[in-house]
């Protein structure tokens, strides 16, 4: 059975087997910062073992943006990643946006729940966190 919890306690260590297929994984000490930096985590949980989470930041009043969605690709198309954005929708109805940048071929998972495509610009550095690691 899944648990899934809100702000839940998670550390580091716990996202090792996460970003197996990223181009450049976080180093440990980068997930570190993206868990403290995080305004909301929302775990899955198996008996106690990290199966899938969110992180998100927030300005608490108008504009949230998912920055994580992750499930472990054993746990995919079991509902977990579905599971996890309902929580992070609802946890901010009201929000005049809630934003995300995903891959073109995640865009019809996200599209379920209502996103839009819309236009945007990022810089994206494989190199990120090089000699801050």
């Amino acid at each position: 059975m899944i648990e899934y919890k809100i702000n839940d306690s998670v550390i580091p260590d716990e996202l090792d087997c996460f970003f197996q297929n990223w181009k450049s994984p976080p180093s440990l000490k980068i997930k570190g910062k993206l868990l403290e930096g995080s305004d909301l985590i929302i775990t899955a949980k198996e008996n106690g073992r990290l199966v899938g989470f969110i992180t998100t930041i927030s300005d608490g009043a108008m504009h949230a943006f998912i920055t994580l969605v992750e499930v472990l690709e054993a746990y995919q198309g079991k509902g977990i990643g579905k599971n996890l954005m309902k929580l992070a929708i609802s946890h901010f109805k009201g929000y005049y946006d809630i934003v995300l940048i995903t891959d073109k071929d995640k865009g019809a998972f996200y599209k379920k729940f209502g996103f839009n495509e819309i236009y945007g610009m990022h810089i994206r550095d494989f190199t990120y966190g090089k000699g801050n690691n």
